[in-house]
């Protein structure tokens, strides 16, 4: 009896390996992406994230910052203050599981009337470049909206890694966009989910849902065409309002409702990139 065709059969498979996945972020760029966001949808509040859950899915994180430089005016006791709430908050990212923190420095710059970071875009490239050489990760993220970054992105193309760049929306330079084989909006839409509870809880987001076109649902605020179809926006008699936007299957709509005007429209000029006439 012979299993010889058996034992080859069985050799021949392959187990299917996970892809490692390395995310590596811009702090400055996420610090003021939140407090962007923060400032358009719960103005005088701060955004409390869960950072674990934000970066959930990659199996490594390096998180790069510059610790803050004193600004003109301030007391040796004010900074003080911002810098040890700086290495605090680093301290605390760095004990999650996953998270590695790098902190460069930050001076002013000698010709222009601003602070820049130092060491840190010098940090990134040279961690993701060796990284790569090494093959320590099958797809690398870099979270920003710096074009500087672009010959880095470039490089690792060209290396044969697959890079995907998360970037801040209508703020990032088109040829870093571009640079990278997968794109991903660091918006209010990615950012939500990973609240904490009670910023979580402090506003909503609007509801969207692809349907047949259901006509005129309200009172008509504005209506006007873009390269895609008819938008039209409604006020409700439920007392909410609903965008009313092109959808790819014909006679069909998307819908985004919401019972805060302000909200609805922050949200599809955000995600979307959707202009509203005046």
């Amino acid at each position: 009896m012979s299993f010889g065709r058996l034992g080859a059969s069985n050799s021949s498979r392959k187990a299917i390996q996970p892809v490692t996945k390395y995310l590596f972020i811009d702090g400055a760029c996420l610090r003021t992406t939140i407090e962007e966001i923060g400032k358009r949808y719960v103005p005088g509040q701060v955004l409390r994230i869960d950072y674990d859950r934000l970066t959930g899915g990659y199996d490594k994180v390096f998180y790069y910052d510059a610790l803050p430089a004193k600004r003109n005016g301030e007391t040796d006791e004010e900074f003080g203050v911002r810098r040890d709430a700086a290495i605090a908050f680093h301290d605390q990212l760095g004990s999650l599981d996953r998270f590695h923190v790098y902190e460069g420095d930050t001076r002013k710059s000698p010709t222009v009337r601003k602070q820049e970071q130092k060491k840190v875009d010098v940090m990134i490239a040279v961690d993701m470049l060796t990284h790569s050489f090494r093959r320590n990760m099958q797809h690398a993220t870099l979270l920003t909206g710096d074009l500087d970054f672009k010959p880095l992105l470039d490089a690792l193309v060209q290396e044969g890694m697959s890079v995907t760049l998360w970037y801040p929306p209508h703020k990032t330079n088109k040829q870093l966009i571009s640079a990278a084989d997968q794109r991903r909006q660091l918006d209010v839409q990615s950012i939500y989910p990973a609240l904490r509870p009670a910023s979580r809880a402090l506003f909503s987001l609007p509801s969207g849902s692809g349907e047949s076109s259901r006509g005129k649902i309200g009172r008509v605020l504005q209506a006007w065409d873009n390269d895609d179809g008819e938008i039209e926006l409604f006020a409700c008699p439920d007392q909410t309002y609903v965008l009313a936007m092109p959808n790819v299957n014909p006679g069909y709509k998307t819908y985004w409702t919401h019972s805060d005007l302000a909200i609805l429209k922050n949200f599809a000029i955000e995600v979307f990139g959707l202009p509203f006439p005046d």
